[in-house]
């Protein structure tokens, strides 16, 4: 009788936790523009492009009077890749991951490139597990694996235009 009361009471306490989390009732889009650079020379094959990005998220939302506290969950819900014009013919693929000095890469984009393109919007990723607690650790950083076709003895560079939804609660 006691084991049936003492469920009965986490299973109260549990339901009133999930019952009292606030929901997000407010939404903002927040764009960084940053050029994700692999310092050549370069290789046949996967190579990394990488920036951190952790300040311009931190900025926005102190100047958008949002706190932490009050953000329920960060997506990636577009990302485009500009390419030099040199290089247009040169990229096979391109791997957008997250990451942060206490949290693991999470795969957030891909895109194959077709030959002449100059643009490439990357596929965003479903599952976003743990974005907001990377963006907000610290340092975070955005990597794009480049797959290119052949070596390369300059810098690759991609201009990047990530575009992330801000989740959050605002009485």
């Amino acid at each position: 009788m006691k084991i049936l009361q003492s469920s009965i009471l986490v299973f109260s306490l549990l339901s009133l936790m999930v019952a009292c989390t606030p929901e997000a009732n407010n939404s903002k889009e927040f764009t960084i523009n940053t050029v994700l650079t692999a310092s050549g020379p370069l290789f046949e094959g996967s190579n990394t492009c990488q920036a951190e990005i952790s300040s311009n998220i931190a900025e926005y939302i102190k100047e958008n009077g949002i706190t932490k506290e009050q953000i329920v969950d960060v997506t990636l819900t577009s990302a485009a890749a500009t390419i030099d014009t040199s290089n247009l013919n040169l990229l096979e693929s391109i791997n957008l991951q997250v990451f942060s000095d206490n949290f693991p890469m999470q795969n957030v984009a891909f895109a194959n490139v077709e030959d002449n393109s100059e643009k490439v919007d990357l596929e965003v990723a479903d599952v976003q597990e743990q974005l907001k607690a990377i963006l907000f650790d610290g340092k975070s950083y955005i990597i794009a694996d480049a797959t290119i076709k052949e070596d390369l003895d300059d810098d690759l560079n991609l201009n990047m235009e990530l575009v992330f939804s801000i989740n959050y609660h605002k009485k």
